[in-house]
């Protein structure tokens, strides 16, 4: 006859009693959560009586079938189940965690598989540092004006039917050039007061005795926009001589922006050409010179329906070959998203606007531009930017 289990000789107890004996630092160490899972289940599955543990097999096995699921078998096979779940963290080694925290180490974006192909240097990665550059968003923001102004596009030739003909808008815009000097307005600006000029005759027929209102009003629209001080409507009113009031600039300002849907967010071509003199390491001269192409293309009617990142790149083409600063290179086409044989007919037509300037008496403001740019970047003395000269380095 077995012995009366008492207290002092059960399992339990002994247990515990052999695992005292052990010094404490010979102990076997396991995680803290799974030595909690394994002691407590096995300490379940040991103490519980037969009857009870063969009644609970039972149910389990009949919620199993109801349920459609697999009987559990009679071996403590949930063990190592229970302690899978709560597995602990393994401290990593150096390389894992360079690997998963790659990002967070690396100070720029990787670079992309096709630059890589291509063997084309990264112009941002030296403004990696610079928070206003946005060196991470650069290419996707110059990528997402390319789209807008392919939605806000210009018809060709849209004048054609109207009071208003090309050589009256050239005359208008040379006006307002004047006007930008006089208030010392940003190019921007100048740009931008274009894009709502065009917007709005492309749809709106404008009578000639308005179209100087439309003009000023639109210059009014892009100095909020862009100008921190921008000048007030009775200055624009002035620069009229009288022939409009404040009343009439605001109610034109009203029409405008109704008709436009308030959508005043077309890029301009000097957004572009900044790009273009950064990736090609413009000097100042080549800038200079750029600007003022670009700023003659603006003005050829012929050419209101070209993007402006056209624009802007064929005036930095037309640059480099005036001045003889080297050709339309791999780096600046991979970035401006244009060859060579794109930009010719561009850098025709800026020719062509050229020869106006040279010869025509009307585009005043543009003649004085172009002397101021003659003497800067050609020299005092020099022949200047001539329209020969120019179409020789064009052919």
């Amino acid at each position: 006859m077995s012995p009366r289990v008492t207290r002092a000789n059960s399992r339990y107890v002994r247990l515990n009693e052999k695992a005292s004996a052990v010094p404490y630092f010979l102990r076997s160490r396991v995680p803290l959560g799974n030595a909690s899972n394994l002691i407590g289940l096995n300490k379940a599955v040991d103490i519980l009586p037969k009857k009870e543990k063969t009644v609970r097999l039972k149910k389990e096995r009949t919620k199993a079938k109801d349920a459609g699921l697999k009987a559990p078998s009679t071996k403590n096979e949930n063990v190592p189940v229970v302690c899978e779940t709560v597995k602990q963290p393994v401290a990593c080694t150096t390389e894992k965690c360079d690997v998963t925290l790659g990002i967070e180490r690396q100070g720029a974006a990787p670079q992309a598989f096709s630059s890589l192909l291509l063997d084309i240097q990264d112009v941002d990665s030296g403004d990696a540092g610079d928070a206003q550059m946005c060196s991470e968003y650069v290419r996707d923001i110059y990528n997402y004006l390319q789209q807008l102004e392919v939605a806000m596009a210009i018809r060709r030739r849209y004048l054609e039917g109207q009071e208003i003909t090309g050589s009256m808008r050239a005359v208008a815009l040379d006006w307002l050039m004047r006007v930008q000097r006089e208030f010392k307005l940003r190019e921007e600006t100048f740009f931008m007061t274009v894009n709502i000029v065009d917007g709005f005759l492309q749809n709106n027929p404008v009578p000639k005795k308005y179209f100087q209102l439309l003009c000023v009003t639109a210059m009014l629209i892009a100095s909020k926009y862009e100008e921190i001080y921008s000048p007030t409507v009775g200055d624009f009113a002035f620069v009229t001589d009288g022939t409009y009031t404040c009343a009439d600039i605001r109610k034109m300002e009203k029409i405008i922006l109704k008709k436009l849907d308030y959508n005043l967010g077309k890029p301009v071509a000097s957004h572009f050409l900044h790009r273009a003199c950064k990736v090609g390491q413009a000097s100042p001269r080549e800038q200079e010179l750029a600007t003022f192409l670009m700023e003659l293309a603006v003005l050829d009617y012929d050419l209101v329906h070209v993007a402006p990142s056209l624009i802007a790149a064929a005036a930095f083409a037309s640059s480099l070959r005036i001045l003889g600063s080297g050709e339309w290179s791999s780096i600046l086409q991979h970035y401006t998203g244009y060859k060579e044989e794109t930009l010719a007919p561009v850098m025709q037509g800026i020719v062509r606007m050229l020869e106006k300037v040279t010869e025509e008496c009307k585009l005043q403001e543009m003649k004085i531009r172009y002397a101021k740019v003659s003497t800067s970047v050609c020299g005092a003395g020099a022949k200047g930017v001539s329209c020969e000269n120019m179409a020789k380095l064009l052919q």
